[in-house]
């Protein structure tokens, strides 16, 4: 059974209304959760983090969760994300907050599993 993976971007606005978001350099996809596959349907997790212009992740926390096993999951990825350094501007400021939302379910129809992660730039303190 595969997963699929959907990514949604909703960042919130930029220089000239441009969406940016720092690029990936390590990409860790959570393991999607066990307890998901011997029937149970849904699984929600919600992440804050802060990222910086060198690449590093920290601030990680859980904000939301439907059950602590996907919320180890998905912590045990983003700890592990980096991404690629880039110049401080005013779309890309040293030090950029985000929220990240992982809903795993089961497509029964279709008989898959899937994932869908959505993304949402939100104030550094």
């Amino acid at each position: 059974m595969g997963v699929l993976g959907l990514c949604l971007f909703t960042l919130s606005g930029t220089a000239a209304g441009r969406e940016i978001h720092p690029l990936f350099d390590r990409y860790i996809s959570p393991a999607y959760p066990s307890a998901l596959r011997g029937g149970r349907m849904f699984a929600s997790v919600r992440v804050n983090y802060d990222i910086h212009n060198d690449g590093s992740v920290s601030g990680i926390r859980v904000t939301e969760q439907t059950d602590q096993k996907s919320a180890n999951a998905v912590l045990s990825a983003v700890r592990r994300w980096r991404f690629k350094p880039w110049e401080v501007t005013e779309g890309m400021p040293a030090t950029i907050g985000e929220s990240v939302q992982f809903v795993f379910d089961q497509e029964r129809r279709e008989r898959r599993l899937r994932m869908v992660i959505s993304w949402a730039r939100r104030e550094v303190p």
